[in-house]
């Protein structure tokens, strides 16, 4: 779970200054390119289930010339700024634009003056060409990769039995995605 610093807390409803950073691809995407910007998700489709867990999605418009063909994956990371000592520099070093009407800051590279929260990685589900020269783009994030039916015999052949570490290990293995808890009773 991400934790906030004591700095940032101090300063969210002081402050208005915010960065917002999208990749496409591990390349940062100016937000003046950004014609349009939505995330939801879906916490249940049809039933609550135990072990159950929500799927984030992303859509976007994007000028078509802007961003590279057939993208893979979206990376979102919103920002509070946390120092005020900002050089002329540093603000120069921001791209500035708006999205959806709001003026939005994009750091061009890591920048200690804001905080940055990673909002998720998404993988792109669906690509349009739209007739006005733009693209939009749907992503979801990595819970799409669970979506297969999990066979775990061959974990269980090996010795007869596996442990909940074991088993939530070879799934995530086998989804292509990282497991950060180790705690299993």
């Amino acid at each position: 779970m991400y934790s906030t610093i004591q700095k940032w807390k101090e300063n969210i409803y002081e402050n208005v200054q915010c960065a917002m950073n999208i990749y496409i691809d591990n390349v940062l995407v100016n937000p003046d390119y950004v014609l349009d910007f939505k995330k939801g998700g879906n916490i249940f489709d049809e039933e609550l289930a135990l072990g159950g867990t929500p799927a984030q999605y992303i859509e976007m418009q994007l000028y078509k010339d802007k961003v590279p063909s057939n993208p893979k994956t979206i990376k979102v990371e919103y920002g509070i700024l946390i120092n005020y000592g900002l050089t002329v520099a540093e603000v120069n070093a921001m791209l500035v634009g708006t999205l959806n009407g709001i003026p939005v800051k994009s750091l061009s590279g890591n920048n200690t003056a804001f905080e940055m929260i990673p909002i998720g990685t998404y993988n792109v589900d669906d690509y349009t060409n739209n007739d006005d020269d733009t693209i939009t783009i749907k992503a979801l994030d990595n819970m799409i990769k669970f979506e297969f039916n999990y066979d775990g015999s061959e974990l269980i052949a090996q010795k007869g039995y596996a442990t909940l570490k074991e088993v939530a290990q070879d799934i995530c293995s086998k989804a292509g995605v990282e497991l950060r808890s180790y705690f299993f009773s």
